[in-house]
């Protein structure tokens, strides 16, 4: 039974922490020079996640 319920969570998980990233995306965020970041807060805790690979 557990193994169902985590294979629920699994397919869940990704659209619950999508829904924690900020919708705007900004370049250079952090301190970064040259890349798109959104801010986003997971279970881990709260970062900048880069998006694309240059501005």
């Amino acid at each position: 039974m557990n193994r169902l319920v985590d294979r629920i969570l699994d397919r869940i998980a990704p659209k619950a922490t999508a829904s924690a990233c900020s919708g705007g995306y900004f370049c250079n965020a952090a301190g970064h020079p040259g890349y798109w970041y959104r801010f986003c807060c997971l279970d881990s805790g709260c970062q900048w996640t880069k998006i694309r690979s240059s501005c």
